[in-house]
Parts: structure tokens; C-alpha cells; sequence
């Protein structure tokens, strides 16, 4: 075998392996790498919602585990605010602040740091991405998405392709 299909062949494995491992993370073995989509819960798991609830940080939300339609959704009246909340926890979780009360200063008083990584506000801004649960919560009041509490069977109108389907239509 001359050096042109040994590297062929080297090109080749690599690839296959490639795409083995991204299914995997895909696939029903999510839940063994740290990284990936669950739909275990329904909690964005990524820097902020670890910060927030304690969860994992499987990078849900980001370009490479995007997981719409499984547990984040996105919605622009309350994006902001979500985005606002979400950098507010994370901030005082890694400066070791953990309380309650200067995460709540720091929502009703937004530094300029948060303020700038809020100015754009999209699907793409991990930090404005709502949880399944907080959708439904909002959706309960009916000023949100599409919602994912199994007992309410209608959708309610908003940014939908961002959050998963409706249950019973």
C-alpha cells in the first residue's frame, strides 16, 4: 500500500469515528458524557442554569447542542429578563456569592458587564433561553410560546420553533 492510500484510508477512519461520536451524544448515551441533550429534566443544562440550580452543565443551548425542542425555548418579550436572571446567577456563583439576596440586587441592578452580554438578545444567546419549565410557567398566563405542561392541550402563540410542540395536537 503506497502512502496515498494510507492516507485515504487514515482520512476515512477519521471521519467514521467523528461521526460515531457525535451520534453518541445524540443517541440514547447522552446521559453518560457530560456533554450533550437530555431530556431527563426540564432545565436548560448549561454555565447558567448550573450556576442556578446545580445541574450539570451539558452546554445545552450552544451552537453544538442547541437541543431546541427538547427543553429550551426562546421568546423575546421575556428574553431580556431571562438573560438579565441567568448572567446574574452565574456571576455570583463564580465570584463565590452564592445568596439569594445579591442575585436578587443584581437582577433588579444589572451590572454594565451584564447589561453588554444582554444588549443582544436572540435563540443564539444561550443565557436568553428559557427552560421548559419557566415556558410553561409563562404560558400558564397565556403571554408565552407554545408550552410543555402535558395539561394544557393548546399552544399558545409566540416564537415556537424555538420550543417543543404542544402536548395532544
Amino acid at each position: 500500500m503506497d502512502a496515498e492510500q494510507f492516507l485515504f484510508f487514515e482520512i476515512l477512519l477519521g471521519i467514521v469515528v467523528s461521526l460515531t461520536m457525535f451520534f453518541l451524544f445524540y443517541g440514547n448515551y447522552s446521559s453518560i458524557f457530560p456533554v450533550g441533550c437530555d431530556s431527563a429534566t426540564n432545565l436548560l443544562q448549561n454555565q447558567f442554569t448550573s450556576a442556578e440550580y446545580g445541574y450539570a452543565n451539558r452546554l445545552e443551548g450552544t451552537p453544538l447542542f442547541r437541543c431546541y425542542g427538547t427543553n429550551a425555548c426562546f421568546n423575546a418579550a421575556t428574553a431580556q429578563q431571562t438573560c438579565i436572571r441567568h448572567w446574574c446567577y452565574y456571576y455570583n456563583y463564580i465570584n463565590g456569592k452564592g445568596s439569594q439576596i445579591a442575585v436578587q440586587n443584581c437582577i433588579a441592578s444589572p451590572s454594565s458587564n451584564i447589561t453588554n452580554a444582554c444588549s443582544t438578545i436572540s435563540p443564539t444567546n444561550t443565557a436568553a433561553l428559557e427552560s421548559c419549565a419557566d415556558s410553561t410557567i409563562i404560558a400558564n398566563n397565556a403571554t408565552d410560546i407554545q408550552n410543555c405542561a402535558i395539561n394544557i392541550p393548546s399552544c399558545v402563540a409566540g416564537d415556537g420553533p424555538y420550543c417543543p410542540p404542544c402536548v395532544g395536537q
